[in-house]
């Protein structure tokens, strides 16, 4: 008998001889109710009503039927093959095994929930090593003042790659994702040029919506070149044209665009590490029915989420003839996270800006607003839910800024 079980049985005994309650779980250290669930235990007539009883549930729920977890393991060893072609790019996990299962006829009350399939999955020695999820570091999100929470309000894009084909040559993929849906649109090509970048967006916009921002890295091919201040790329061109606001991260911070990076990391682990290709079309072939089984996936976890569409949504006009030699800069915003240097201060297309010297350290949102011509620079500290403006510089620019044209768009 150890000490716990004798200071039960000394408490009780007390409280049967007439010691008053509060006296005897005080002294003991104990609570009111500790004492009187042991004097209720006596009370049972249990042989052994000092001792703990087990804390294990006393029945284990529905157990599944042998069935359902036959279906379960044969499902989990397909995706683990990747052999078959409906579901080889769909990864082998918990919400996969269920959309299979779907897909195969099981109801809804057939297929197990996502804790039930793991327990299949463990008790089956059938565990892989989980993919490493890109990670985000320091930013706690102070470093934007966006939110989407609409699809088609902000895509992200980023060049993956290149892949070398044997007897080819060397093929990176361009992909484009939604952050709020996570539907993709990808396509490869022979080298990472803004034309292909400008003829991949035409090509995307006018059959899905544009959407309101459009975050990329500070590759050369979208924001030009690193040398003459006040420069815009076609690229940035070509987006201010058709009404969208390109977003550019900090140099050399990936995880600010997390949601490309992370399909990325699918994209080559699923399909580029797993098929052999032969040409740039025998790639771009196999990647339709890749993006075709991650978007059907997307929207399948997507389908009891409340989302909503921006309002209203705009398309590329397909009549319209856009001359991509010689764009004009059109009204809009361009923004920049950037991170204040040693200095206090900030790099926006080749040229330096002094935010101050308290911030640095930190990540500024710089916005250029050509209609002003004006450079506004916000920071938002942990204490606050919005950014507060903290500079304005003017912008002068050596040339024209014409209005939004509004034949740009079919809705």
């Amino acid at each position: 008998m150890d000490i716990e079980e004798q200071k039960r049985i000394e408490a009780v005994n007390r409280y049967l001889k007439g010691d008053k309650p509060a006296n005897i779980y005080r002294e003991m250290n104990r609570s009111e109710t500790w004492l009187f669930k042991w004097v209720n235990r006596l009370k049972t007539g249990e042989e052994e009503w000092y001792k703990s009883h087990s804390k294990a549930p006393k029945n284990h729920g529905r157990e599944t039927c042998k069935e359902i977890e036959r279906a379960v393991v044969s499902i989990r060893k397909t995706l683990m093959e990747g052999n078959e072609n409906e579901s080889k790019y769909l990864g082998v996990g918990a919400d996969a095994i269920q959309y299979r299962m779907e897909k195969l006829g099981f109801s809804k009350d057939e297929i197990p929930s996502v804790s039930t399939i793991k327990r299949i999955v463990k008790k089956h020695g059938m565990k892989v090593n989980k993919r490493e999820r890109y990670k985000r570091v320091k930013s706690k999100k102070r470093y934007t003042i966006l939110n989407p929470t609409q699809i088609d309000e902000m895509h992200q894009m980023d060049f993956v790659g290149p892949r070398f084909i044997k007897g080819y040559g060397a093929v990176p993929s361009l992909n484009l994702i939604d952050v709020v849906c996570n539907r993709v649109h990808i396509e490869q090509y022979d080298t990472k040029s803004m034309d292909n970048i400008i003829g991949f967006l035409i090509q995307y916009w006018r059959n899905n919506p544009i959407p309101r921002y459009l975050q990329v890295d500070n590759g050369m091919y979208f924001i030009g070149d690193f040398k003459y201040p006040r420069k815009f790329s076609r690229f940035i061109r070509f987006c201010l044209y058709v009404g969208i606001e390109v977003v550019f991260i900090n140099p050399k911070s990936p995880w600010m665009n997390g949601s490309i990076e992370n399909f990325n990391g699918w994209f080559e682990e699923k399909f580029w590490a797993k098929e052999t290709f032969t040409s740039l079309e025998d790639m771009r072939a196999k990647s339709t029915h890749f993006v075709e089984q991650y978007n059907d996936l997307s929207a399948w976890k997507n389908r009891n989420k409340p989302l909503e569409r921006i309002n209203p949504a705009k398309i590329m006009n397909n009549s319209l003839k856009i001359s991509l030699g010689k764009l004009p800069l059109t009204k809009g915003k361009i923004h920049f996270i950037r991170k204040v240097d040693n200095e206090g201060k900030i790099s926006v297309l080749n040229e330096v800006f002094k935010v101050g010297e308290e911030f640095i350290g930190e990540y500024a949102w710089a916005t250029i607003c050509l209609a002003e011509r004006k450079l506004e620079v916000y920071y938002r500290a942990k204490d606050q839910d919005t950014p507060v403006l903290i500079k304005e510089f003017e912008y002068g620019l050596n040339e024209v800024v014409i209005p939004l044209r509004q034949d740009i768009w079919k809705t």
